[in-house]
């Protein structure tokens, strides 16, 4: 089953999961399920130098992006984005199934 976390019409620069959110959604996440882990545009807005988001706020971002992206290295979920509009992107971790089950397409 199929389930994301917050609608994907939640506005932009929006961060609806916080790192702890995060863990927790990838211990209890069926395979297939799907988390929408921020809304904006991911590389410029985690950016110091572009003041996009306060202060706390980017620290924030950076950190659940750092989570999601090691989760992704460690091939616990898959990275998808949705473009919303211009520098407007969902972006979308897919729990992976087991090792085991997964098809080989190489």
């Amino acid at each position: 089953m199929t389930a994301i976390i917050c609608p994907p019409d939640f506005p932009a620069r929006s961060l609806p999961i916080d790192e702890n959110g995060i863990c927790d959604w990838l211990a209890d996440a069926n395979p297939g399920a799907t988390l929408i882990y921020y809304r904006g545009h991911l590389g410029h807005d985690r950016m110091p130098s572009t003041k996009a988001l306060p202060e706390m706020l980017r620290r924030q971002l950076v950190d659940v992006a750092s989570r999601v992206q090691q989760a992704a290295d460690d091939e616990r979920v898959f990275l998808l984005q949705r473009r919303n509009g211009e520098h407007d992107f969902s972006y979308v971790a897919v729990k992976a199934g087991p090792k085991s089950k997964r098809r080989n397409w190489q």
